[in-house]
C-alpha cells in the first residue's frame, strides 16, 4: 500500500505511544497546576500585603516541633500568608 514510503503499520504503535505519553503528561501538569499545594500557593504568598509576624527559626527549645514545620512549609511555599497565619494561630491556641 505505502510501496516502501513513509510510514508503514509497522510505526504506527511508536506514533500511538508518543500520543498516550503527551497525553499523560498533560493530565500530569493540570493536576499540578490546579493541586492546593502546588506552585499555586507561592503566587499567594510573593503576593500578600503583610509578612506573617515570625522570626527566622531558632530551633532551639522554645520553638515546637510543629511550628518549625508550619514555617518551613510556609518557606518552601507550600502555603500561603493566610493559611500560615491561621494555622499559626491555631498552635498558639488563640
Amino acid at each position: 500500500m505505502w510501496n516502501g514510503y513513509g510510514m508503514g503499520p509497522g510505526w504506527m504503535w511508536l506514533l500511538w505511544l508518543v500520543v498516550l505519553v503527551g497525553i499523560g503528561l498533560l493530565v500530569y501538569v493540570v493536576v499540578r497546576l490546579t493541586a492546593g499545594g502546588g506552585s499555586g500557593g507561592q503566587g499567594h504568598a510573593a503576593t500578600s500585603a503583610s509578612p506573617p509576624p515570625v522570626g527566622p527559626p531558632t530551633g532551639g527549645a522554645g520553638t515546637s516541633p510543629a511550628r518549625r514545620i508550619l514555617e518551613e512549609r510556609y518557606a518552601r511555599g507550600e502555603i500561603d500568608t493566610v493559611e500560615f497565619q491561621e494555622r499559626l494561630r491555631g498552635l498558639e491556641g488563640r
